[in-house]
């Protein structure tokens, strides 16, 4: 596997961004405008309102988020059990209470209060619970971070993939790099935007599993829309494959693959 196939584990996504930030800026979020003379410039993306610790809020495709001053996110009081392995093909619903926060940067995270993160270290968020719940918030988290190309990400790979990292450790300083350029912050459409909505599982096993996370469309987040290079309606999708390993999970591959039209029964909605 090379470098570039698994740092942006969210090539796709940045690709979607990208649209979703082009057609933001020419159709406006929530506000109708009067037409204009056409100008040679490009409009400018609006920017986001200033974080607010505390408050909460909804995302383009109106869910509920809630926004924390954390870079990688704020773990929840674990209240219920662990989710159990599925048997063959068998769905698996999403926990109870689960939460979707945007950190600082204007990614947006997912925190549960039975398979975990339980606890941070050293600004990782730990304690993602052996059960298929636990690696695909794991595989959530790898996403959002992964759009942020930051410092939060570059720890997240250092703890949860580093068999990879150990591949070319520069790669760590090259993330963090990436990072300081963009001042801490990820593309403006990114505001809540590519939390997954959709996961399924494959060979999900106690030793091993394989998570796919579906996102919301463009379509999804600003309505029928003409776009250039991706289909509006067309869902990312992410695969990670992780082992557990010294008491937690260890990814061992991470990649974007072909967008998908359409969300059949396989696919559990988890939000």
């Amino acid at each position: 596997m090379t470098k570039k196939t698994w740092i942006a584990g969210g090539t796709v996504l940045i690709l979607v961004l990208l649209v979703l930030t082009v057609v933001i800026a020419t159709t406006g979020r929530d506000e109708q405008t009067t037409p204009s003379a056409p100008s040679s410039e490009p409009s400018p993306a609006p920017s986001a309102p200033a974080a607010q610790p505390g408050r909460v809020t909804s995302d383009l495709v109106g869910r509920q988020v809630s926004i924390v001053d954390a870079p990688a996110g704020q773990p929840l009081d674990q209240t219920g059990e662990p989710s159990a392995f599925p048997t063959g093909t068998d769905v698996v619903a999403a926990p109870a209470g689960l939460e979707l926060q945007q950190v600082p940067s204007g990614v947006t995270v997912m925190v549960s209060p039975s398979d975990g993160p339980t606890g941070t270290e050293q600004g990782v968020l730990t304690g993602y619970a052996h059960s298929p719940t636990g690696a695909a918030v794991l595989t959530a988290n790898y996403i959002a971070l992964g759009i942020e190309l930051g410092p939060a990400y570059a720890d997240f790979l250092d703890r949860y993939a580093r068999e990879l990292v150990a591949e070319d450790p520069t790669v760590i300083e090259e993330i963090r790099a990436r990072g300081h350029a963009n001042d801490g912050s990820a593309l403006p459409a990114a505001e809540g935007f590519v939390a997954p909505r959709w996961f399924r599982f494959s060979n999900c096993t106690p030793e091993f599993c394989t998570v796919e996370a579906a996102m919301p469309s463009v379509a999804d987040a600003v309505g029928q829309v003409d776009t250039i290079d991706i289909s509006a309606t067309a869902h990312p999708v992410v695969r990670v494959s992780m082992k557990w390993d010294d008491e937690q999970w260890q990814i061992l591959s991470g990649r974007s693959l072909p967008p998908i039209e359409e969300i059949d029964g396989s696919w559990a909605q988890w939000n």
